[in-house]
């Protein structure tokens, strides 16, 4: 935690949106009453009296914090999500990242989250983009069906009415499980990182799905922890970084998937 409230991984005082938002998820999912009139002021202060963020990323990630401590933004978001929910396209791909969705995602849950309607036309434009990349396996990708993509995917039409179970999307995660490690991003492929890992449990609880491996799952999250608490990317080591251990804790909660 920095002097000016937000939250940093490697412990400069560089604070910024996304560790702030990890760090109150992480204490929120472990039950830690966190309250500072500083943090709030850092995270109000990222929006500008336009209603504009810097980008999608940040607007996420301050907004939602925001909103495990209680508080919402200074200024009205609405418009600002409504046009950037207009960008994207089949054509106009967003650059970048692991996921052409993840932005998508973020729009979405943000008006989800803020009780903000999206146009019928919206919707159903959303909707058409995110089915144009179902893949012939039932999941979801750009190239290729990833289970992060197909997480991303099935959560945007999930939060615009779309009736996900009938997509048969338990097909692609039973091809993405592994005995080694649980689950993996694409199937017959490895090593597993925490990020797919969490992504393949949330993907389960949306679908009712019973993995087959719970168990080595749990074992490859505990060992991606190290001695200073957090956790890595994966089992072969690397700092903690609040985002990293946002992941695994998450994934540990689950105990409906994994226990």
């Amino acid at each position: 935690k920095c002097r000016n409230g937000g939250f940093c991984f490697y412990r400069l005082d560089e604070p910024n949106a996304s560790d702030t938002y990890y760090a109150l998820s992480v204490l929120n999912l472990l039950n830690v009453d966190f309250n500072d009139d500083r943090t709030v002021e850092y995270l109000k202060k990222i929006h500008s009296a336009d209603g504009g963020y810097q980008g999608i990323y940040s607007a996420h990630y301050s907004i939602e914090a925001l909103l495990l401590l209680g508080e919402k933004p200074e200024y009205n978001i609405e418009e600002y999500l409504k046009r950037n929910l207009q960008i994207y396209s089949v054509e106009n791909l967003p650059a970048g990242g692991a996921s052409i969705f993840r932005k998508f995602y973020y729009l979405t849950d943000l008006c989800h989250s803020l009780k903000i309607g999206i146009w019928r036309k919206t919707t159903d434009r959303i909707t058409e983009f995110v089915l144009n990349f179902r893949r012939m396996d039932n999941g979801f990708g750009y190239t290729r069906s990833t289970l992060m993509e197909t997480f991303h995917a099935l959560s945007i039409l999930e939060i615009l009415s779309y009736r996900i179970e009938k997509l048969n999307t338990q097909e692609f995660i039973k091809s993405c499980e592994n005995q080694t490690y649980g689950i993996v991003n694409l199937p017959n492929t490895t090593p597993a990182f925490v990020e797919h890992i969490y992504s393949g449990l949330m993907l389960s609880k949306k679908l009712d799905y019973n993995l087959r491996y719970p168990e080595k799952c749990i074992r490859f999250l505990l060992n991606c922890q190290n001695k200073n608490g957090g956790f890595s990317r994966s089992i072969s080591g690397g700092i903690s970084t609040l985002e990293n251990t946002y992941y695994a804790v998450h994934s540990l909660s689950l105990q409906s998937i994994l226990y």
